[in-house]
């Protein structure tokens, strides 16, 4: 009885430390979402380039990397605690940590950029970002020092695949949450523009296909949870990335109901809710959207500014993370019910779309106010899709007025109906590559049959049949 009761008391202190990290972690990820709509003249360190008819030669090496690790701190942490991963702990134990208490040392820097009132995010008095920053700093380390001591996680020294995946997966990590702004304050900007199918479009598809296919390979026959857990800090890290494009500039054209920066929002969501419903919408509304804007980049500037940086990382894992969550049985495949949550999902988006835009463009503009610009929420409100599809020109022959402001329901609702049927079309080429995925993966266990009749395998490990050791093969 004694040793049961020994047992059950150190169960309840276990759970009350992994309590306190989860919820730490969530303040901590909240924190940091929230840093990005505050001030930062960090944003000017551009390294050699002109934004808004303005040259910039400023650099801050020693800033630019410790932001990085902050960053990747801020995105790994919740993983950290709701999920069984030694390869994340140690990351936060063992780098994060470090990297905070090096942002102690150099504080003085940080908060010179915060409170340079020239940036373009909201401007809060000295005190208030002292607590903000001072409570991620310590909210980082705190977390740390629980999973280090609270739950005994530690680094073992003596287990070379260990120290393989620390130094081997970190820098891949690294790059995977790359902050939007690192490109251009360590490379400045460059004369290389990305147009639609030039070289530097064609690098950035394949490269996605790639990222796709080895994310697949590289985690199909992981448990559920490590499976769940990669789509998770994928997810994290884009809703991370998404909020921080407000540093740059906080105007209503901003906002996320542009169908892909909604996906930043939705896909989270999705995950996180586990409803299905709800990833159907996300998986036949966003997907598609992003191959679209993969495929006719609606970018200006050279190929390492800020918001180019933003367009690239945003719409690579809005296409990526709703396939990976699919092909890695995290969330179940569409089935014929899906259309029906599309159908639904889409219509009140699009409605919300064309009133919140006619509100915003009849009514809220303001060109003294900087905030209240002009929207064209789902590209309904201006020429840019003409000017790649212009059969619709016929669309623009109605048009209505509203407090002044023209728009055009017909061009409006010919979007609608496009878009939907072109879903519809990306769902059934979708399916196809299912039933090819399926084939070759039947194909993969008979040829594995075959070599163990014929002894291929005796003297070595026999590939794995199925995706997990209850013998999960499909959704």
């Amino acid at each position: 009885m004694r040793l049961q009761l020994v047992t059950k008391d150190k169960d309840t202190h276990n759970n009350k430390i992994l309590l306190s990290i989860k919820i730490l972690s969530v303040i901590l990820f909240v924190l940091g979402v929230f840093h990005n709509f505050l001030n930062d003249n960090f944003i000017w360190v551009i390294n050699g380039g002109t934004y808004s008819e303005i040259y910039y030669h400023n650099t801050d090496i020693l800033q630019s990397l410790l932001r990085w690790g902050l960053v990747l701190g801020i995105v790994i942490c919740p993983v950290a605690a709701f999920f069984k991963t030694r390869v994340i702990k140690n990351f936060v134990i063992y780098f994060c940590a470090p990297i905070a208490i090096l942002c102690f040392v150099f504080y003085g820097d940080f908060l010179n950029y915060f409170t340079t009132d020239s940036g373009r995010a909201i401007f809060a008095p000295s005190y208030i970002r002292h607590i903000e920053f001072s409570l991620i700093l310590v909210l980082m380390i705190t977390i740390a020092l629980l999973l280090r001591f609270g739950t005994k996680h530690k680094f073992n020294v003596q287990d070379k695949k260990e120290w393989i995946n620390f130094f081997c997966l970190l820098p891949l990590i690294l790059l995977l949450v790359m902050p939007v702004y690192l490109p251009q304050s360590l490379f400045g900007f460059t004369n290389i523009f990305m147009t639609p199918f030039s070289l530097p479009n064609i690098i950035w598809m394949v490269a996605i296909v790639a990222l796709l296919i080895a994310l697949y390979f590289i985690y199909r026959f992981k448990d559920k949870q490590t499976r769940t857990m990669i789509c998770i800090l994928l997810a994290l890290y884009l809703f991370y990335h998404y909020n921080s494009i407000y540093l740059m500039d906080l105007l209503m054209s901003r906002l996320p109901f542009q169908l892909c920066n909604l996906g930043a929002y939705l896909i989270i969501v999705a995950l996180i809710c586990r409803k299905q419903w709800f990833f159907n919408f996300v998986l036949l509304a966003n997907v598609p959207g992003a191959l679209i804007a993969v495929c006719v980049p609606d970018v200006s500037q050279g190929i390492l500014s800020f918001w180019n940086i933003h367009f690239y990382i945003e719409h690579t894992w809005v296409f990526i993370i709703p396939l990976l969550a699919v092909a890695l049985r995290v969330m179940e495949r569409p089935k014929l019910s899906a259309i029906k949550s599309f159908v639904i999902g889409f219509s009140i988006y699009f409605i919300f779309c064309v009133t919140s835009g006619l509100i915003a463009n009849a009514f809220l503009y303001d060109p003294n106010v900087m905030f209240f610009n002009k929207v064209n929420y789902f590209y309904l409100f201006d020429t840019t899709v003409l000017k790649v599809m212009s059969f619709l020109n016929f669309s623009h022959v109605v048009s209505l007025t509203l407090n002044g402001y023209v728009f055009y329901p017909m061009y409006m609702l010919t979007i609608y109906i496009l878009y939907m049927a072109y879903c519809m079309g990306f769902l059934y080429v979708y399916k196809q590559f299912i039933k090819i995925g399926d084939d070759h993966f039947k194909l993969r266990q008979i040829r594995i049959d075959l070599m163990t009749e014929k002894g291929k395998y005796k003297n070595k490990k026999t590939p794995q049949k199925t995706y997990n050791e209850e013998g999960e093969q499909l959704c």
